[in-house]
């Protein structure tokens, strides 16, 4: 009997340990989502393999707990139903945390997407050289706290391996740049105050940069151009010309040999097309209307003519070459300074020069440094003076003013990082990288591209991006509705109208997804979650999950639900018939 006693308080007082552990492990897990933010703590704890392990010894404890009462007898029924129902929880969530897909899908309106962006993160390694992606899974956020991971990592390489080390990790990440005239190359430069009442930003836009040339401030378009040609100023200025193919042209001269020729931009790219008089062929790729460097690549924003571009190919005896052409920015291909085997000089052209957005505040640096302020209404009207630097100016539809402040013809940006707290908020990591005797390094923020000029002819391009998982399903975004509440911007609701293919299965099936109305296929959840509206173009974001340990969850539950039930139904069972009639004696009145 001693024994018995013995090995059951050994057992209880095991027990009350482990869940003094779990219950410790929750206290520290609460205080470090304070500290460090949720994305930290799911990494650190909840989906971390120690966590997992001390779920299961406390699942397998309460099965040994079960076991030292067999043979069971029916008065154990509801100890052993509870007993089985938190055994089946706890095996659920560990399932699901080792096992289980969660993720986010970012669709704009009007494209599809498969591909889900997973909450951990990862570096992906791109070589050209011999054209292989590495990707190397990180875990800096379950180390907020540490400053310095000093985490390595080695890419194999056909010539000599690229060590990678990350030295520095930021959990909330701010970029301080620095503007600074005298750089080695022609970069233009534009400082710019803009106010609207109590408001005001001053702003540096460049010319030869596609991302940084041009931006929204308010309703106006703010954009910083050089008109390479006659036409692109008549054009720009107002003045009319003869009109140009909806598309655009391309204009593509040889210095070598003399010729120059101009080429429309055709409807359908169905064959690759002989440039006459010289040996070399052009196939079109793609015509964008509003182009956009993404990390998905090159995308086509929208049907509005913000950014027209063109992709194609020349092909001829020095090999096969592709171009990127902007109709804004001409000289983009030599800002980024590539030698090609093609000596040819390539300039697109497009009607976007005469037809300029609304609401527009432009500024036209001409090649002898001059400079003329553009601006538009809403309905087209277009206005021009000379700018001068220091003077205010006033949208005479918008009321917005600007003022110039500083030109620099060669700038230079020079980027710093700091960190504002350890909340995982806005990440950023610090690299160096080294192949031999080459070394580079550089500031490498979330979603960002970094390339790295080491041993070989181009440089290796790192991305810190979210992981990601190739779905079975691809969903389209047909349309999206932001529900406010009656008489004010405050949303009550989102609406995504999606288009769900199955391409293995030959299914194509047509949902709203909302707020309370997930759509559920082949296991996997997608919950609207929330959206993003850029330039008019909405773009969606669903929460997609997949637990495989749902079931035994929810099994679970229903078994403890049914321990308690049954509970209540022996304990009336096992009391005697006599005893529930029975009734205490009345005392006798004195």
């Amino acid at each position: 009997m001693w024994s018995n006693i013995r090995q059951a308080l050994g057992s209880l007082a095991l027990a009350v340990l482990l869940l003094l552990a779990i219950a410790g492990v929750l206290a520290w897990g609460t205080l470090y989502e304070a500290r460090f933010g949720t994305a930290a703590v799911q990494q650190a704890v909840y989906r971390s393999w120690w966590f997992e392990a001390l779920l299961g010894f406390l699942a397998v404890n309460l099965a040994a707990a079960a076991l030292q009462r067999y043979p069971w007898k029916l008065r154990h029924l509801p100890f052993l139903l509870a007993h089985l129902g938190i055994i089946s929880i706890l095996v659920g969530g560990i399932i699901g945390g080792r096992f289980g897909i969660e993720g986010q899908l970012i669709i704009p309106e009007g494209e599809a997407e498969h591909v889900l962006q997973l909450p951990t993160n990862v570096l992906a390694v791109y070589q050209p050289n011999p054209g292989e992606t590495v990707v190397l899974p990180t875990d800096f956020a379950a180390r907020a706290w540490a400053n310095q991971p000093n985490a390595q990592f080695r890419i194999p390489h056909t010539g000599q391996a690229i060590q990678v080390v990350i030295d520095r990790y930021y959990p909330d990440a701010v970029m301080d740049e620095h503007i600074t005239d005298g750089g080695d190359a022609d970069n233009p430069a534009l400082a710019l105050r803009l106010q609207d009442g109590e408001q005001q930003d001053e702003i540096w836009l460049l010319s030869r940069d596609p991302q940084r040339a041009g931006f929204g401030w308010g309703n106006a378009h703010v954009v910083f151009l050089e008109p390479s040609s006659t036409r692109q100023w008549a054009d720009l200025l107002g003045v009319p010309g003869p009109a140009l193919p909806s598309r655009g042209q391309l204009e593509i001269e040889f210095p070598d040999r003399g010729i120059t020729r101009t080429i429309p931009v055709p409807d359908t790219f169905d064959h690759p097309m002989a440039i006459d008089g010289t040996p070399y062929t052009l196939a079109f790729r793609d015509y964008f209307t509003d182009l956009a460097l993404t990390d998905q690549g090159v995308v086509n924003r929208s049907a509005e003519l913000n950014n027209p571009a063109v992709s194609f190919t020349l092909a001829g005896p020095a090999g096969t070459e592709p171009y990127l052409a902007f109709a804004l920015y001409p000289d983009f291909e030599l800002l980024h300074q590539r030698e090609r085997a093609i000596h040819a000089r390539v300039r697109y052209v497009h009607q976007v020069h005469a037809s300029l957005p609304p609401n527009m505040i432009g500024i036209l640096r001409h090649r002898s440094g001059a400079l003329t302020c553009v601006v538009t209404g809403a309905a087209g009207e277009r206005h021009t003076a000379a700018c001068q630097f220091g003077s205010q100016y006033t949208h005479p539809w918008l009321g917005y003013q600007f003022t110039l402040l500083q030109l620099y013809p060669r700038a230079q940006v020079t980027s710093s990082f700091r960190n504002r707290s350890r909340e995982v908020k806005a990440e950023a990591v610090h690299l160096v990288a080294q192949q031999g005797q080459a070394a580079a390094s550089g500031w490498l923020q979330l979603r960002g591209q970094l390339e790295l000029p080491l041993e070989g002819p181009q440089p290796i391009r790192v991305e810190y991006r979210p992981g990601q998982r190739t779905l079975p399903v691809t969903i389209k975004l047909l349309d999206f509705r932001k529900i406010d509440y009656p008489g004010t911007q405050m949303a009550a609701g989102f609406e995504s109208d999606v288009e769900l293919m199955d391409t293995a299965r030959g299914l194509m099936l047509t949902r709203t997804i909302s707020m309370n109305h997930p759509l559920k296929y082949r296991g996997y959840s997608f919950f609207q979650s929330s959206y993003v509206a850029n330039n008019g173009t909405e773009t969606t974001i669903l929460s997609v999950r997949n637990d495989p340990g749902t079931p035994l969850v929810y099994a679970g539950f229903l078994i403890v639900i049914g321990g308690v039930v049954s509970l209540f139904i022996l304990r009336r069972w096992s009391t005697p018939a006599p005893a529930r009639r029975r009734t205490p004696p009345r005392r006798p009145r004195r």
